[in-house]
């Protein structure tokens, strides 16, 4: 957005603001917390998903129709149109993106019976994304929240965002089911796309992501190249393994993780072992591992020093 002109609202004596800017892949963060505010602002060629923390009112004029929203996230489409706006309390997260990063996104979670033209026109809108009155965008917010809050905590400890997380493909999945809850419900039909087989159709798949435990993998990468959509991947998964994809992942990346503290003797530090297994910290690595194999894994590196 480019700002035209902007007052303090009427409620502030002085002005003030605080933000920070954190780049995602093709996503774009802009978390904020400052004054009231009574502006006209320009929107460029980026759409924005606007996250507000629940302590005020927000109003945004949009060719001749007002949206008012207090606990709920707003989307804004790619067009170039000047809108006026009025906070009680500019503060949230902004999400700047060029819509068509969703598209992908979306037919990936849809699958073989995604429709562009729906998905597209959904876009087009401006749209407010109300929290209480839909328990699935509820849920949905909730993850949203929690997934800032990794980022922060990355942020703050690293100064940096692990890109193993694929965090930036979360997002877009939960803005992509904010904007149309239905995907939650969607049926999917035998995809045609795959022979029949009475065996894994996975095969192919499995083999592609053995190879590349050491690439960030995303679950729209996962879907993508399985042809099936969400709901299909996830239960011919469970069927297979017990577990979903991207817990199959993790579990890949763990097994990963044993090998490179028992060959490297040692020479490995814990954090970079973890970091390739994509964990944002040592301490969650830790517990994830001790999980899944009884013993931590400094013991295990401990004792490949001894061998």
């Amino acid at each position: 957005m480019h700002v035209l002109a902007l007052d303090l609202g009427p409620e502030s004596d002085t002005f003030f603001n605080q933000s920070g800017v954190v780049r995602l892949g093709d996503l774009t963060l802009l978390s904020t917390c400052g004054s009231s505010i009574d502006g006209l602002v320009e929107q460029k060629s980026q759409g924005q998903f606007i996250l507000p923390y629940p302590a005020g009112i927000n109003r945004f004029k949009i060719e001749a129709i007002t949206y008012t929203f207090f606990d709920s996230s707003f989307y804004i489409p790619a067009r170039q149109h000047r809108m006026q706006l009025r906070c009680s309390l500019c503060s949230g997260v902004i999400f700047s993106f060029n819509p068509d990063v969703l598209v992908p996104v979306a037919a990936a979670i849809a699958g073989p019976v995604f429709d562009s033209s729906s998905f597209m026109a959904v876009l087009e809108q401006p749209q407010i994304l109300g929290r209480r009155s839909d328990e699935r965008r509820q849920h949905l917010h909730e993850l949203l929240m929690q997934t800032l809050g990794l980022i922060d905590n990355a942020m703050q400890t690293l100064g940096d965002v692990n890109q193993m997380m694929r965090l930036d493909d979360l997002i877009k999945r939960l803005m992509v089911m904010l904007l149309v809850p239905d995907l939650f419900q969607i049926e999917e039909p035998p995809n045609p796309c795959l022979p029949p087989s009475n065996g894994f159709p996975h095969k192919g798949l499995v083999d592609w992501v053995m190879a590349n435990l050491d690439q960030p993998i995303s679950l729209t990468d996962l879907e993508q190249r399985s042809c099936y959509g969400r709901r299909s991947l996830q239960y011919t998964f469970k069927q297979q393994f017990g577990c979903g994809p991207m817990q199959w992942l993790r579990q890949q990346r763990l097994e990963k993780a044993m090998r490179l503290l028992q060959e490297s003797g040692g020479q490995l530090g814990l954090s970079q072992v973890a970091q390739s297994c994509g964990y944002l910290s040592q301490s969650s690595f830790s517990r994830d591992f001790l999980k899944r194999f009884g013993q931590r894994p400094s013991k295990v590196r401990r004792l490949s020093q001894v061998l």
